[in-house]
C-alpha cells in the first residue's frame, strides 16, 4: 500500500473556495479503481491548514491517479489557494 500526505496552508480569505475546489479533487479520487481511502481534514489549532491523507493499492493505482483529470486540475489551480507550498510525504505501508 502506498500512503500519502498533503498538507495545504489556505488563504483566510480563499477558505470557502477553496472547499469548493478541494471537493471535486476528493469526489474523483475516492471513486478510483485503486483507491483504498481518500479523506481532507481541517486542522484543530490552525482553520486554514488541511491535509489530504491518501491510501492508494500500489504504485500502479498512484501513477493512474496522477494522470487524471481531476488531479491535473488540482495541480494547475491549487496554488492560488495557497501560502505556502504543498507538503507532500509519501510513504511504504510495511506492517
Amino acid at each position: 500500500m502506498k500512503i500519502i500526505n498533503v498538507k495545504l496552508v489556505v488563504k483566510p480569505d480563499r477558505d470557502a473556495a477553496y472547499r469548493q475546489f478541494i471537493a471535486a479533487l476528493v469526489q474523483g479520487s475516492r471513486a478510483e479503481q485503486g483507491n483504498l481511502s481518500y479523506d481532507h481534514y481541517q486542522s484543530l489549532t490552525t482553520p486554514n491548514e488541511y491535509e489530504i491523507i491518501e491510501h492508494w493499492r500500489d504504485a500502479e493505482a498512484v501513477e493512474s491517479h496522477n494522470g487524471t483529470a481531476h488531479f491535473q486540475k488540482f495541480l494547475a489551480g491549487i496554488n492560488e489557494f495557497l501560502t505556502e507550498a504543498l507538503e507532500i510525504l509519501r510513504m511504504n505501508d510495511r506492517a
